[in-house]
């Protein structure tokens, strides 16, 4: 098989044309069918960003929607949701292209190439970042591009793009670090400054636009003490490897890792290795360890959010198929066309999966309704202060845009907002995920105050609970 395909590039081109227009066809087809975005929370807020970042130029410096994504995606926004999930798409088929080129350069068997894409596309969470206009695919494609220069010895170009990687995601701290330490090791002293381009740039903005030339510390929304959402345990991530890693990442991970250790007792890693696993290896398990302390201690406000270990993913596969593709053991032919049967497999699971399209929750069902509710009792001269991102995307409403009902709303003393801001007529969406939290409204504190008039309730369970209430 692999005589057949070294001797018809042709061939190669076309399956990998084809691989590629299945996985994008699989993409449009799941976000198309699905009853919500594939990510009703964050998903939804990065989308309202940008969208409302042309009319609102200084939210191209929101340090949570992640400047540089609202900069890149923001043409793509203006098109409505559909137009940033295209856009991450578009990221996705970089993404994998970039990764192409990497495999030839480090002639990675072309089985494995064709089955890089459809290993990420069965990974749950991946394929939900990128139908949930997340930023997470966006970091990939910048990552593995880095990795790209690295392997190419472009040590500026290296070091200018590594220095934006903050402004796409916080973890893109870590690769300035740990590329500067390899700069430090090859001796390559002139790329170092260039790792502060990118603060450089973004600071000099904030200047102008904040006053302050530390926007990106002082402007931070993540704080170590910020314990909002309680904690779990030490070992979450390693018990949820399924939805960020998936059976087929795991699957490779193992031998390669097996490969790897054996190479090391034997001596037998390049350099070229080394720092492969020091960049990738390295970046990748130190994402993980970060987040698994932030939830096991209920610091840096962590949910525990298992896509949060999507970053660097792409690139961590593709380095465990280099190494299996290294071993001796996959040079038999039989084993080549167990790899085709994989293949084939993965996009047969592809198919059939049980978690695409999306479909609403009863809580998620609950805020639909309650969004068809207002929608017929409102007669938009009132507002609606809510605080779930997704009560206002079912009223085609973008919070961060002029001339809005819909009021994206935490509550800081409710007694006096009671008496400033929210007027008579507008009413409150009170939703039991972030209304006791993040809304700063337990339901007893709404149950007590006289001015207030309940209006209706979605949903059965004290968990999943949709109320509506109106100021007298």
């Amino acid at each position: 098989m692999n005589t057949l395909f070294n001797n018809n590039s042709w061939v190669k081109t076309f399956l990998k044309v084809l691989t590629l227009f299945f996985c994008c066809c699989w993409f449009i087809y799941n976000f198309s069918k699905s009853d919500i975005p594939a990510d009703a929370g964050d998903g939804i807020m990065h989308y309202y960003i940008s969208n409302a970042s042309w009319q609102n130029p200084s939210l191209f410096l929101d340090h949570w929607g992640k400047p540089l994504f609202i900069l890149l995606s923001s043409p793509f926004s203006q098109f409505g949701f559909a137009g940033i999930v295209f856009f991450n798409i578009v990221v996705f088929v970089s993404t994998v292209l970039i990764a192409w080129r990497i495999a030839i350069r480090l002639e990675i068997n072309f089985v494995f190439q064709l089955i890089f894409p459809l290993v990420l596309i069965n990974i749950q969470d991946y394929s939900l970042t990128v139908l949930g206009g997340l930023t997470e695919p966006l970091f990939n494609l910048f990552f593995i591009t880095s990795f790209w220069l690295l392997l190419s010895k472009r040590w500026i170009a290296l070091s200018i793009l590594v220095s934006f990687l903050p402004f796409l995601r916080s973890e893109g701290q870590l690769p300035v670090i740990l590329i500067g330490i390899i700069f430090l090791y090859l001796k390559q002293y002139k790329a170092i400054p260039f790792l502060f381009i990118g603060i450089i740039i973004y600071s000099i903005i904030g200047f102008f636009v904040f006053g302050d030339l530390a926007w990106y510390f002082t402007h931070n929304p993540y704080h170590l003490n910020n314990s909002i959402y309680n904690h779990g345990s030490w070992n979450h991530y390693l018990l949820s490897y399924k939805n960020f890693l998936g059976n087929p990442g795991l699957f490779l991970f193992i031998p390669s890792f097996i490969f790897i250790i054996y190479s090391i007792f034997k001596n037998k890693l390049i350099e070229l290795d080394l720092m492969i696993l020091f960049y990738v290896y390295g970046t990748y398990f130190t994402i993980l360890f970060l987040h698994s302390y932030f939830w096991a201690t209920g610091t840096n406000a962590s949910m525990g959010l298992t896509r949060i270990a999507t970053q660097a993913m792409p690139t961590f596969i593709l380095i465990n198929l280099y190494f299996l593709s290294k071993s001796s053991f996959f040079s038999n032919k039989l084993l080549h066309y167990l790899i085709t049967g994989i293949f084939l497999i993965l996009v047969v699971s592809s198919i059939t999966t049980k978690h695409f399209p999306l479909r609403a929750n009863s809580f998620e069902r609950s805020i639909l309704q309650s969004a068809s509710f207002i929608k017929k009792i409102n007669s938009k001269h009132h507002s609606l202060f809510y605080h779930h991102p997704l009560f206002c995307f079912a009223m085609d409403e973008n919070p961060y845009l002029k001339n809005q009902m819909c009021k994206f709303f935490y509550s800081k003393d409710f007694s006096k907002e009671l008496r400033t801001i929210i007027k008579s007529g507008d009413y409150i969406i009170w939703d039991s995920q972030f209304g006791p939290r993040e809304q700063g409204l337990p339901l007893e504190l709404l149950a007590t105050q006289s001015k207030l008039s309940f209006i209706k309730q979605f949903g059965s369970q004290s968990n999943y609970l949709i109320k509506i209430y109106r100021l007298k």
